[in-house]
């Protein structure tokens, strides 16, 4: 009888320490693979992560601002190294990985150089998109600090300065720069309030009203706009920083990069994944999202999951990726999907 009690006493302590290690709430639970890809990085160096996409073949690409090698090469599953290559970029900051024809292809924001470059995949360079002096909103280069790029499938460009004006800037498919928004331009909610659009999602699952997302990390809420830059929505993300917003299904990821930031730099961040509504259904790395009559409450990091994630992407299988800024060790994370 007591050897029974000792084995149902073991049995019960390893389930809730099993449970303890879930991440998220309701269909999107997740668990940290420990020490994935840390031997790769090991090889490689690494100063801040900052965006990781994955491409058709279903490798990882993950952005450093370490300017010997901007982009490292990982297998998904294994966390092998594939290969690493430089755009001797060292304020690089945002990626985007799109579908062009028959190829894909990659846009890096510098927020040091105050350019954007497109390149192929093996990192040779394709295009330079230089600080929008045309626009008439910048006296010079170093008050262009772009952050985010936003690529629409008929080739369409939008450019965030994140650290820079707070503008956003539509480039046509050829590369000419088209218009400007954002910032100070416009009146009330059509402006950008500073520390604002640091990322965001061209949100596309409503055809007939195609919607750009920004998240507006320091003011802790997240904007919606139509593709001319008029403003829709706000919604608030109290005890939250914003930094990105990835779409999935019918869902999207947004990254915080601390709970109290800019207020205390060093609290460490959470993911929220949100529906069509922008409604918090799981919060990854903190406790459930609380809804009094409609509004969601102040949101808290749990503390141990994560430092500081910066940029997000998601698998075929459901899995996350995830880049932390200021995060020495652990620049990079996967989460396995729980079914």
């Amino acid at each position: 009888m007591i050897a029974r009690l000792c084995l149902l006493s073991l049995a019960l302590a390893f389930s809730l320490r099993a449970d303890s290690d879930v991440l998220g709430q309701g269909d999107f639970r997740y668990r940290v693979v420990p020490d994935w890809g840390s031997e790769a990085l090991a090889k490689v160096q690494v100063k801040n992560g900052h965006a990781v996409a994955v491409d058709a073949q279903g490798r990882l690409f993950f952005l450093t601002d370490d300017a010997r090698n901007n982009v490292i090469v990982l297998d998904t599953q294994s966390g092998a190294l594939i290969r690493h290559w430089t755009a001797r970029m060292p304020g690089a900051h945002g990626l985007a990985l799109v579908k062009e024809k028959d190829r894909e292809v990659l846009f890096i924001t510098d927020t040091a150089l105050h350019e954007v470059r497109k390149l192929t995949l093996d990192g040779e360079e394709l295009a330079r998109y230089p600080w929008p002096q045309s626009s008439g909103l910048y006296k010079k280069a170093d008050d262009y600090r772009p952050s985010k790029i936003l690529h629409h499938p008929d080739g369409r460009l939008w450019i965030f300065d994140g650290y820079g004006k707070d503008y956003i800037h539509e480039y046509q498919p050829d590369g000419s720069y088209l218009r400007s928004w954002g910032g100070n331009l416009g009146t009330g909610e059509n402006q950008l309030i500073h520390w604002g659009p640091h990322g965001g999602g061209l949100d596309l699952r409503d055809s007939a009203k195609p919607i750009i997302i920004v998240a507006m990390s320091d003011q802790q809420e997240i904007k919606s706009f139509n593709l001319e830059g008029q403003f829709l929505s706000k919604h608030a993300f109290p005890g939250g920083n914003p930094r990105d917003f990835v779409p999935f299904g019918d869902h999207a990821l947004v990254p915080h990069l601390g709970d109290q930031w800019p207020k205390d730099r060093n609290a460490p961040g959470f993911i929220s994944v949100v529906d069509r509504d922008l409604k918090v259904v799981s919060n990854i790395g903190a406790p459930p999202a609380v809804y009094q009559s409609g509004k969601l409450q102040p949101m808290r990091s749990d503390g141990k999951t994560f430092i500081h994630p910066h940029g997000v992407t998601v698998d075929a299988a459901g899995n996350l990726f995830v880049a932390q800024f200021s995060s020495p060790s652990a620049p990079l994370l996967k989460l396995e999907r729980l079914r």
